[in-house]
């Protein structure tokens, strides 16, 4: 059982710390900026998270967002405030998670602990994908004012960049699974 093989917050503070500050900044960014943010556009979503998003939705989400100065400034806001914390919050969680199930742990018939450094490098890239998307959000949405032909590139950019953040967090909780519930791996005798 997962519980069963890690430690408790007094062993690994670092682990459950991280944990909870990322379980609280979601719980934030939902209800403190995801929620007002729909009900000033009617309904639309926060581009950050809008899976199905893309670079003519951008667009359209930017004439939008010049007309109504208020939810401009609740995502702007958002990107300063919780998401600031939430990608490399989340991404040491799931990190440290994966360090402390892979002992005894295995992945397609071998042991987990020879896979880490490929395994950390789902989570390491879900931040930095997160922080990139973060970036391009800032520069295509108001305040800023990009030229029209910047703007379409920004748009397409970050469509794709929400899509990889979401893969890449996908991917790393399917493993995080894996690691706990799998199969033990074969033995080397």
């Amino acid at each position: 059982m997962i519980l069963g093989r890690l430690p408790g917050p007094r062993q690994a503070p670092l682990l459950w710390g991280s944990g909870i500050l990322s379980a609280g900044l979601l719980v934030w960014m939902n209800l403190g900026f995801a929620t007002p943010f729909a009900d000033l556009t009617g309904g639309r979503p926060m581009p950050d998270l809008d899976i199905e998003t893309t670079g003519q939705s951008m667009l359209s989400l930017l004439s939008l967002l010049e007309g109504r100065t208020e939810a401009a400034e609740l995502l702007r806001a958002m990107h300063f405030g919780p998401d600031l914390v939430l990608p490399a919050s989340l991404g040491l969680s799931i990190v440290l998670l994966m360090r402390g199930l892979a002992p005894g742990a295995g992945l397609y018939g071998r042991p987990a602990e020879r896979l880490l450094p490929m395994l950390l490098a789902v989570p390491i890239a879900y931040s930095v994908v997160d922080y990139a998307e973060n970036v391009v959000s800032l520069l295509l949405f108001p305040p800023s004012s990009p030229a029209p032909g910047s703007a379409s590139l920004l748009a397409e950019a970050l469509s794709w960049l929400t899509r990889v953040k979401f893969a890449a967090l996908f991917i790393a909780g399917i493993l995080v699974l894996r690691l706990a519930f799998g199969p033990k791996p074969a033995s080397d005798g």
